[in-house]
Order: structure tokens, then C-alpha cells, then sequence
């Protein structure tokens, strides 16, 4: 049902313009990538209901498991799920829950050796010594990343889940992650393996994977509704559910661009580096910042103003009400609870309807007791006002805006270097496959034609097991048993030096037979 929901059939290579067609009737949309996304990129399509799918196709190498995500991994394993409005539902909620996660600089890092490793081991030209220091550098990111992220938390919850999950009984556990789906070597494992599999709970995210192995335990769901409640339970805790003292320290220790939103709807974002008081008196950012409402710039407030940073006190009620009051161009002279003095000029105010956002001043000076917070020489100073910070999330509030001012590493820009004149042995070989192909009715009652086609195998493709695994499923056991046992010989032989491929193979061979 999810394959017809989703416009992919098994014969052939999707076509991501009919996915997209398909996904529209069910509320998705589907869009062209390539390779991994960085993760707040993947996030914002994936709340919105879209899904990014990698146009690559996976070589016949890496048949089984492919390093790199690919049209397979996301047609034979995202997309089909999707067609289950519940499982819909939890990742366009996961996909909101982490476009406001809190990242850490670690986390880019992490991200970065990943794709690298992702990419070398996809590349055909990669030596054995360009894996194993990709591998060794990923390593390295993982063994220095020893405090956790909200980011890295919710990247394991989407590991054991959407990539690698089970749902149902435990004694009769179903396949509905993508990373499971898409390895035909893993799924066996995951059923009829030794893998351990454990219901699960919120506790799946203080266990961390290793993208280069099979893993040693898996999780089951009761149903996709079970997601929902796991899901919900580690959103209840992140910093953009509590704000306050806790979450803003979350901001500072992440030094990644966060926002802070006052209890006004005021959005303050850029990386938070201070905050004084005991509780949040003052908080300071580095620059660039960018003021938003309702996730919106605010004119005049954007990165290239606040470039050098900004900070403000939290205004209580009373205070807010002076400042309304207050005319443009009155100097003025504010005491806040916390023993904090501001002296300057308005020089203007920002509102929405009657709702005090943003006053600017000019000569402005901010003092607690001694220590200068804010001094007259570094410029106009724009007081945000708000009681209390209500959400601290990661990520800039108008991301449109911000984003020329955000450390991204936006996707791999080197394009492939596309196969555009074929060899005269690739010619033959194309040539074989489509024949195989398009006659297999025929050769089935043609021996001769197939052991021309095998004795061209022979001759100049020897080291090719897929075809010939192919030509298996032609042959006729009653009349044919001399070619198929040469085959298998021949298969065997080829895929001896890889267990998973092996396995996999035998295993076709058995269905074929049995």
C-alpha cells in the first residue's frame, strides 16, 4: 500500500517527480538531494512535510549497505512508511521538535567527518588508507563530543527509530526503518539474527550508534503511536519547552546560534556567551544578532546592525508601562528590580499593535552597582522588553534572513563526474542486461540463447555475479541443472571475499530454488 501511495515500484529506479506527485495526495512533497544534509536543513524540510530524497544510486558494490544515502535507502525505506497517517504525524513532530533542538559545535564537527566518510567510502577511487583515516577522524569527533546535545539526543531517538526501528510484538517484530529496509543484508540480521531487541522507551537515546556497523541492539514500538508518546516525553525537557535559567544555560554551553523569546514574543537570536544575575538579569550574545517577531526581522534589527553583538536586562511589567509612557528624545532613568541602572534618551520604539517590542536610545549607559554592562561609546543601545525568557531553541528565529551570517556547511557543491561514453565492453554488457531483460520470456525456452549469453559472461565479464544471478531466475531446474550449478559455482566464487553479499546471495538463491 505504501509503495502504490508513494508512486515507487520494484522494477525500476523511482522517478522523484512521480514520488512528488504521489506524496502531494497524502499531505508530503518530495525534493532532490544530494548526499547528507546538515541536519538543520533536513529538520526544516522534514516539519514542513517535505521529504528530501538523495538522488544517488548506490553501486552494485554496495548492494547490501551503502555508506551514503541513496534513492533506495529513501524510496525502499522513508517513503513507503509515510503512507500511515501516524507514522506521517511523527515525523513531521520529530521534524519540529528538532528544528529547535539546541546544537553544539561538536555536533557540526560530528556531521562533517560523517559526510566525509560517507563520501570516500562511496567513491570508487577512495584507497584503503582514505577510509581509515575518514574513520579515524570520525572517531576522534565522537570521543571529544562529551557533552551532549539536545541535537545529538534527538539525532539518536531518529536512529532507533525512523532509521532503524521495529514496531509490533516483540516475538514478531516488523521492519519500518529506512536504514533496515534499504540494507538487504541488515534486515535478515534484524529478524532472524542474533540482535538484541530491546521495547522501547525514552532510554534508546543514551545509546549511541556507530554508522560503519550492523548494530548489536534494536528497539521495538509497540505501534506508531508509541513514537508519538516517546517523542513527546524528551520534548517536555528540551529548552524551548521550559525556558528560563536552565534552558539559556543550554544556549551558552551549545555556542551555537540559538534564540532567546521573551514572554512579549520578542525573538533575540545569535550565539549567547553571558548571562549575570541569579536569575536571567542580563544576558548577553556575540554578533551578528537579529530581533524577530513572530519570526519575522525586524526592520533595521538584522545581522548586519547588531554585527558586533547584543545584550539588555529583562523589564518587569512596571517598567515596560514607564518606557510606553515615556515621549521619543526624554532621557530617562530606570532602576530594575535587580539593581541594574539604565540612563539615556529614547531615540525610538518598536510596537506591534499596542505591544512595546524594542526602545533604542542614544548616550545610553547600564550599570549594576561598580561593573559597566553597557557604555555610551559603543553606540545606540536597543533595549528588548520582555519579563522573562519563555523558549531558548537552536537555530536563528527568521533563518531567511539569517542565514548568510550561519556557519552551515551546505551540501558537497562537486558534482559527479557523469559516465557519458560507454566502452565497447559496457556496450556489451548493457547490451546483455537488456536482453535478459526484455526477453526473459523467450529465453526461457531458449537454451541455446542462454549459453551464448552465459559463454559472453565467461568470456569478458568474469567477475560478475549479478547477471548471472539473473539468468537464475530463468533457467528451468527440470531441463537446465547443468548451467544453474555452474552459475552458482560461479556466483559463490565471485562473492566469497564479502560475507554479507554471500548470504544475501544464498539466501535469493534459496527463494529461487525452494
Amino acid at each position: 500500500e505504501g509503495l502504490q501511495k508513494t508512486g515507487i515500484t520494484i522494477n525500476r529506479i523511482p522517478r522523484i517527480s512521480d514520488m512528488d506527485n504521489k506524496l502531494k495526495e497524502i499531505g508530503w512533497r518530495a525534493v532532490p538531494v544530494r548526499g547528507f544534509l546538515p541536519p538543520t536543513i533536513f529538520m526544516q524540510f522534514q516539519s514542513h512535510s517535505v521529504l528530501p530524497i538523495a538522488s544517488d544510486m548506490r553501486t552494485v558494490n554496495h548492494m547490501t549497505y551503502t555508506p551514503a544515502p541513496d534513492i533506495v535507502h529513501e524510496a525502499a525505506g522513508h517513503s513507503p512508511i509515510i503512507a500511515d497517517q501516524s507514522y506521517s504525524e511523527y515525523l513531521k513532530n520529530y521534524g519540529e521538535a528538532a528544528s529547535k533542538a539546541i546544537s553544539s559545535q561538536q555536533d557540526h564537527t560530528i556531521y562533517m567527518s560523517i559526510r566525509l566518510l560517507s563520501d570516500i567510502k562511496e567513491n570508487p577511487n577512495s584507497t584503503k588508507d582514505d577510509i581509515f583515516n575518514a574513520e579515524k577522524s570520525l572517531e576522534k569527533s565522537l570521543e571529544n563530543n562529551r557533552c551532549l546535545s539536545e541535537a545529538s539526543y534527538l539525532s539518536r531517538l531518529n536512529w532507533w527509530t525512523a532509521e532503524y526501528g521495529l514496531v509490533g510484538d516483540i516475538n514478531n517484530p516488523k521492519i519500518f526503518g529506512a536504514g533496515l529496509l534499504s540494507s538487504v543484508a541488515e534486515s535478515f540480521n534484524a529478524i532472524f539474527g542474533d540482535v538484541k531487541i530491546i521495547p522501547l522507551t525514552l532510554d534508546c537515546i543514551n545509546y549511541s550508534y556507530d554508522i560503519t556497523e550492523q548494530q548489536p541492539q534494536l528497539f521495538i514500538a509497540k505501534d506508531f503511536e508509541h513514537l508519538n508518546d516517546v517523542l513527546n516525553e524528551f520534548k517536555n525537557q528540551m529548552a524551548y519547552k521550559i525556558g528560563g535559567i536552565e534552558s539559556i544555560s543550554k544556549g551558552i554551553e551549545s555556542k551555537t546560534v540559538c534564540t532567546f523569546e521573551l514572554d512579549t514574543g520578542l525573538q533575540i537570536s545569535g550565539v549567547p556567551t553571558e548571562v549575570f544575575g541569579i536569575q536571567e538579569e542580563f544576558y548577553r550574545f556575540s554578533g551578528p544578532v537579529q530581533l524577530c517577531y513572530k519570526n519575522n526581522e525586524l526592520d533595521g534589527h538584522g545581522g548586519g546592525y547588531h554585527t558586533d553583538g547584543f545584550s539588555s536586562p529583562l523589564c518587569s511589567n512596571l517598567i515596560i508601562n514607564q518606557l510606553q509612557e515615556a515621549p521619543i528624545n526624554e532621557k530617562i532613568n530606570i532602576i530594575f528590580n535587580s539593581g541594574i541602572n539604565l540612563e539615556g534618551v529614547i531615540k525610538n520604539k518598536i510596537y506591534d499593535s499596542s505591544k512595546l517590542l524594542v526602545v533604542s536610545f542614544n548616550n545610553c549607559k547600564i550599570t549594576k552597582g561598580d561593573k559597566i554592562l553597557f557604555n555610551p561609546d559603543w553606540g545606540p543601545f536597543d533595549l528588548a522588553c520582555g519579563n522573562s525568557v519563555v523558549s531558548v531553541y537552536g537555530g536563528p528565529a527568521d533563518i531567511k534572513s539569517y542565514l548568510d551570517f550561519m556557519n552551515i556547511e551546505l551540501p558537497n557543491k562537486v558534482k559527479p563526474k557523469y559516465l557519458t561514453k560507454y566502452s565497447e565492453s559496457e556496450k556489451l554488457l548493457i547490451n546483455l542486461y537488456e536482453k535478459v531483460e526484455s526477453d526473459k520470456h523467450k529465453l526461457g525456452d531458449n537454451n541455446e540463447e542462454l549459453r551464448l549469453i552465459i559463454d559472453k559472461l565467461d568470456t569478458s565479464f568474469q567477475d560478475y555475479w549479478l547477471l548471472r544471478f539473473e539468468l537464475l531466475n530463468i533457467l528451468n531446474p527440470d531441463k537446465d541443472s547443468d548451467l544453474i550449478s555452474k552459475l552458482k559455482s560461479q556466483i559463490d566464487n565471485i562473492s566469497k571475499e564479502n560475507y554479507d553479499l554471500q548470504n544475501s546471495i544464498q539466501r535469493g538463491l534459496n527463494r529461487i530454488f525452494s
